[in-house]
This record gives C-alpha cells, sequence and structure tokens, in this order.
C-alpha cells in the first residue's frame, strides 16, 4: 500500500512514550511488526488506513499526529500514579488512560477493593470498621489530582494500620506548540465527570470523608420517614443519632408490620422502600432511611456496608421480599418506636456505652 500520509515524527514517539508505549507494543496494537512500525517513526511516512490505526491506538485525532492540531488537547491524556506506603516497603504503580471514564473505572474498582471489612453479626464492636484517625481525603493543588485512601487490615489494630496509605496522584495531558507535552489542571467536563463519580464512590464506601476541602459525614444523623403513599405526600420523621440505634428501630419496625410486600427502590446514599400490604386492602406505604447532615439536612454519606447491616436488620433482600405477621393490624408509627426508645433508654445508647 503506498505511503501517503505524513506524520509529524517527534509528536508521535512523544505521544507514544507519554502513553508508556514501546515500538513492540504499539506495533502489536495496530498489527505491524516492529520493524515496520520503526520505520514509520523514523521516517514519518505512512499509509492513511496505518495512521488511522495509530490515531485510534493513542487515542488522538489524526490531525494530531501530523502537527496540524500542534494546540489542541490530547484527547486520551489522563496519568494516574498509584503509590503505596507506610508498609514494610513502598510500591508506586503508574498507568495512561484514554478517557475519564476508563480513569473513574480505575479509581472506583482499586476504592472498592480497599473497602472497610463487611459487617457481620450483630455486636456493636463491629461497626468501628472505618478509619478515625486518618480520613479519605481528595484534593486538587495545581494540576495534582490527589486522593489518598488510608489502608486497613481484615482486623482493625491501629498499631498495624497506622501511617497506611494508598495515595492517587491523576493529571491531565497536554501539547504545547513550544515546549512539547506538558501537565494542566484538569478540563471543565472532565473534572466535573471525575468529581461528582469520586464523590458517589466514596459515599459508597465511607462515612466520612474529606471533599476538596469539605468534612463530609462528620456531623451525620440517620432521618427515617415513613410517609402515607409512595408519592410522600404526609409523613412522619425520626431522627437517630448513629447506626445502632437504626439497626435497633429496624428491626422492631419489620417485626411489627402486617403481612406487606416491601420493594426496594433503587437510590443514592439512602435505603427506600415501598410496602405493599399482601391483602392489597390498604394503600402502599414508602420508608425511606437516609443518612443526613446534622445541621444542614443535606444526604451525608452511607456506604454500602452499614446499608447492608440495616437491611440485615429489616430482614429484607436487596430485591423482593415480604416480612410482617397476620398478628399486627396496621404499619407501626414512628411515634411508637420514639415512645419505646424513651421509656427504654438503653435501646438507645452508643454501642461504646451498652454491654452485650
Amino acid at each position: 500500500m503506498a505511503k501517503n500520509f505524513d506524520l509529524d515524527k517527534t509528536i508521535l514517539r512523544e505521544t507514544r512514550e507519554a502513553q508508556g508505549h514501546t515500538q513492540e507494543s504499539l506495533a502489536l496494537k495496530i498489527e505491524l511488526s516492529r520493524e515496520a512500525y520503526s520505520r514509520v517513526e523514523t521516517s514519518g511516512s505512512t499509509s492513511k488506513r496505518t495512521a488511522e490505526k495509530l490515531a485510534n491506538a493513542l487515542g488522538v485525532f489524526i490531525d494530531y499526529l501530523t502537527g496540524a492540531d500542534k494546540g489542541g488537547l490530547l484527547p486520551s491524556p489522563f496519568y494516574c500514579e498509584l503509590t503505596e506506603s507506610g508498609a514494610s516497603s513502598q510500591k508506586t504503580w503508574r498507568q495512561l488512560f484514554n478517557t475519564e471514564v476508563e480513569l473513574l473505572t480505575f479509581l472506583d474498582q482499586r476504592i472498592y477493593e480497599e473497602r472497610p471489612i463487611r459487617i457481620r453479626g450483630k455486636s456493636p464492636e463491629l461497626y468501628s470498621d472505618f478509619p478515625t484517625t486518618s480520613l479519605p481525603t481528595y484534593a486538587i493543588r495545581g494540576a495534582d489530582c490527589t486522593l489518598t485512601i488510608p489502608l486497613r487490615e481484615e482486623k482493625p489494630e491501629p498499631e498495624v494500620n497506622a501511617d497506611r496509605t494508598l495515595t492517587f496522584t491523576f493529571r491531565e495531558l497536554q501539547h504545547q506548540a513550544k515546549i512539547g507535552l506538558t501537565w494542566k489542571p484538569l478540563t471543565k467536563w472532565a473534572s466535573i465527570y471525575i468529581n461528582q463519580g469520586l464523590c458517589r464512590t466514596l459515599n459508597r464506601c465511607y462515612p466520612e470523608f474529606i471533599f476538596l476541602d469539605e468534612h463530609k459525614g462528620n456531623n451525620a444523623q440517620f432521618l427515617v420517614v415513613l410517609s402515607e403513599d409512595i408519592q410522600q405526600t404526609q409523613f412522619e420523621t425520626l431522627l437517630l443519632e448513629d447506626l445502632w440505634p437504626v439497626r435497633e428501630f429496624s428491626n422492631w419496625f419489620s417485626h411489627s408490620l402486617p403481612p406487606v410486600t416491601a420493594y426496594k427502590i433503587s437510590e443514592d446514599n439512602k435505603l427506600s422502600f415501598e410496602l405493599v400490604s399482601q391483602d392489597r386492602a390498604s394503600p402502599s406505604k414508602r420508608l425511606d432511611i437516609i443518612r443526613v447532615d446534622s445541621e444542614t439536612k443535606r444526604e451525608a454519606p452511607f456506604p454500602a456496608v452499614w446499608q447492608e447491616a440495616v437491611l440485615t436488620a429489616l430482614t429484607w433482600s436487596e430485591s423482593i421480599n415480604t416480612s410482617g405477621t397476620p398478628n399486627n393490624s396496621a404499619v407501626p408509627t414512628l411515634e411508637a418506636f420514639s415512645h419505646l426508645i424513651q421509656h427504654n433508654p438503653v435501646r438507645h445508647q452508643h454501642p461504646n456505652n451498652t454491654e452485650e
């Protein structure tokens, strides 16, 4: 095939190196021999078909590789450095990503792998699985976006987990005509997408973290809302201080119900259910359990592992489930639970102040 397409040799080499490719690995990706690719990079001349393959493999436009768009932003400029420190040795990994979607997927997977251990059993002591001396922290300083995650062992032990962290540093790459490839702050839309996705991931994994200098979840309570219908036109509310009384409420509520079918409604940062009477004689009701900031009442982080603990106490699953007994004639009110805990304060104490 005629070699009738000219590429900028310097841009091709710099882009390949910036994305971590050797000549051999890039040649393999576009189905050329290393020798054939080396000739392309040396001469800058190739076929249009091969030029298109190179552009696709590197995540850039052909105009970028020809030099016609030297000042433009690389469509695939995301670099991430991952460092594990505080253990006996420090390890560092580096990786490039074609899109912000790929970068966010990578961050989401690694954060989820380091999530706190799953809650098992009913002992209040098993809820202290989250870091207390250090918190997950995300900050942006210049071109550097840095996320620090404290690491834990299977069994939370301060002396074992002290100062162990996983640090992600990611940046965006651009090409400038006079100085070549350099770093720049995240572009507006990439920043919005990554920040929203990263905040959603941290909400799912941690009850408390620092995000762009804002301390999230530190003043949070649990708001329980019981609505007379699915549209939530009439409702009653109950504020509970922490996870233990929420589990107590959930266990009491599920055992006080008449026969109902509970349909879980998918919501971020909260547990929501539609309660349908099995005899269809009474209208459906809705139950929401939401973690909220005690001052602003805005939604706060409600990690999946805590949601799982509440589901366990409700004896409902993620999908459709039935609950209640024929001995109960109506859905219990939140006022009834408030009355119960006022007359039995030991049930509402913090787990650290109770005995098994």
